[in-house]
């Protein structure tokens, strides 16, 4: 078992690295999980995401660091907001939602950099006020950082019906797995993340017929 976990997680089990490697792959699978459900926009999805953001950043952040909690509540609000909005559409079957298409506008797109920028921040945390992300070396941090909050905020956008979301998603999951690739990457995370590169583009194609929102508003 314990060479399983270290091939899985390339971490000895009981440390304390080797957990967080462990919940953050949990946290990915759950993602993905929303990913295929939400391509066919079944309200299920968003719990996923939402037992994602538990599973990951906040029970690391309750259990090693309280300021990771700033990275956590907006991770699970985006999950909460994602429920929300779809609840706007009307049912079509139990849990599928008749979700209409909407453009990224210029302001959705300001938001969404915003959004991108705050998660970032927060996700640095200490490593931000003691200047420590500033210093040489850090590359890998900012990439992995800045990608996580570009799929947290891909989520958002797909809530609102935007299917370019799916895309900003593919595109920043991929970014991932070849920063993982290059930095002697745990198997089971690596993988993960492949298949939330897959489960965005199959997002992004399910959505292709869906018909074009109108300015009627939506009636739940």
């Amino acid at each position: 078992m314990e060479e399983l976990f270290f091939s899985l997680f390339s971490q000895s089990p009981g440390t304390d690295s080797g957990t967080q490697v462990a919940l953050y792959s949990l946290s990915a699978v759950l993602s993905v999980i929303a990913c295929f459900m939400l391509a066919h926009r079944n309200d299920l999805g968003w719990w996923a995401q939402i037992l994602s953001a538990f599973a990951g950043p906040l029970v690391i952040a309750m259990q090693y660091d309280m300021m990771l909690l700033l990275y956590g509540i907006p991770a699970l609000l985006i999950g909460v907001f994602g429920l929300w909005r779809f609840s706007r559409f009307e049912f079509q079957g139990k849990f599928t939602r008749k979700v209409t298409r909407a453009p990224l506008t210029v302001g959705s797109a300001v938001l969404a950099l915003l959004g991108v920028a705050a998660l970032t921040a927060a996700h640095m945390g200490e490593m931000l006020s003691t200047g420590f992300i500033f210093t040489p070396g850090t590359s890998t941090i900012w990439i992995s950082f800045i990608t996580e909050a570009v799929v947290l905020i891909s989520f958002a956008l797909i809530a609102c019906g935007i299917r370019l979301g799916w895309l900003t998603m593919a595109a920043a999951a991929a970014v991932y797995v070849a920063t993982l690739f290059n930095n002697n990457p745990a198997f089971a995370l690596l993988g993960v993340w492949v298949f939330m590169v897959i489960a965005a583009v199959y997002g992004f194609f399910s959505w292709r017929n869906l018909p074009i929102r109108d300015e009627q508003p939506q009636v739940a």
